[in-house]
């Protein structure tokens, strides 16, 4: 992983050290948990017990309004957006009036990405960024801020697609995957949140998940439980943002085509093979096209490929299944102690929302 520093913003990048010495942080009082309101569910150092919940806050009747119902003037940064969906996103983001911040560590591929920005669009810049450290992402905010002033939405599209089963992948492997797919993601939320919410104009996270976030279908088992789990951080995300005007979503896309060259039927000078990766899958430009219409609606997951549907119902059909049946009768201090987490109300919620009618998934207004 490189780590030479860009002219136009300095980047840095987390070592082992620095990541261990990250997560330890995030599990005591006054780390990233205290950071994002979660401090009265940390353990005090040497306590016996945890500290006491405090009431959960009223629940909302209604799903989370969308922040981003306006994506015209707001700013988008997009990671790993040079090519394939992230580039997608990026141009769906531009075509929607937003101004974009392309995440790059390639220069070639920049440059073979610049031109398919249409022209008079509303600002275009590029920013190599190494996803993986907390102070790269403070380097990128600084810079999106000297730029374009303020920061409205974050699409966590940098990924590591190992094919490793999860059974022998080594401790390295298991290591980068989960820095660069799960570990980013917290980190850019970490830098980014609290801009957003003193900004006050609105914001969005979306982090790519993949269909293997919601079926995991194949035997890259380091792939798919990473994948599960940047899901879980926008659910858990959600959970936690659903009173602010932060939104949050947890994109899971099929096959997609990664050369955004291809439907132009001209060359992509970034590939000088030719090659046309996932030729058959969905143009990477409609796959961004359906993030920036989950983003306007505020949903929870943006699944964009319906082939899928009977797979994930067999994969949630076998969850219930697994679920006993009651033999005995079960004691009302179990209940009453499980009442905070026996049902989760975004669900229901996101249920109730994804009932009303909805033109077309593509559109990029509300």
């Amino acid at each position: 992983m490189s780590r030479k520093k860009d002219t136009k913003a300095s980047v840095g990048a987390a070592s082992g050290v620095d990541r261990r010495q990250f997560i330890g942080a995030a599990l005591g009082a006054g780390g990233l948990l205290a950071s994002m309101g979660l401090s009265q569910y940390v353990r005090a150092q040497g306590a016996s017990a945890p500290i006491a919940r405090p009431a959960p806050p009223p629940e909302p009747k209604v799903a989370q309004p969308a922040p981003l119902r306006d994506l015209k003037g707001k700013v988008a940064y997009v990671t790993a957006g040079s090519d394939g969906i992230g580039l997608g996103i990026a141009r769906a983001a531009s075509n929607a009036g937003m101004k974009v911040v392309i995440g790059y560590r390639n220069e070639e591929r920049l440059k073979a990405a610049l031109p398919l920005f249409k022209p008079g669009n509303a600002g275009v810049i590029g920013v190599k960024h190494d996803v993986v450290g907390r102070e790269g992402w403070q380097a990128l905010l600084d810079e999106v801020k000297r730029n374009f002033g303020k920061l409205h939405l974050v699409v966590n599209n940098a990924g590591i697609k190992t094919l490793k089963p999860a059974s022998k992948a080594t401790a390295e492997e298991w290591d980068y995957a989960m820095a660069v797919n799960v570990t980013a993601i917290v980190q850019s939320v970490a830098v980014i949140l609290p801009h957003m919410l003193e900004h006050g104009e609105g914001g969005h996270f979306v982090t790519t998940s993949s269909m293997s976030g919601l079926l995991p279908a194949v035997t890259a088992g380091v792939y798919s439980a990473t994948k599960i789990a940047a899901v879980g951080v926008m659910e858990a995300l959600r959970v936690e943002l659903e009173g602010t005007n932060i939104g949050t979503s947890a994109f899971c896309p099929g096959g997609t085509n990664t050369d955004n060259y291809a439907a132009s039927g001209q060359p992509n000078p970034a590939r000088k093979d030719g090659a046309r990766r996932f030729g058959n899958s969905m143009d990477p430009l409609e796959a961004g096209e359906r993030v920036m219409n989950g983003v306007v609606n505020n949903d929870l997951f943006i699944v964009s490929h319906p082939e899928f549907a009977e797979g994930m119902k067999q994969r949630f059909d076998a969850m219930m299944a697994s679920t006993p049946a009651v033999e005995t009768p079960i004691p009302q201090a179990r209940i009453d102690y499980e009442q905070r987490v026996i049902r989760c109300g975004i669900y229901e919620r996101e249920i109730a929302h994804r009932k009303k009618s909805r033109k077309s998934y593509r559109a990029t207004e509300a």
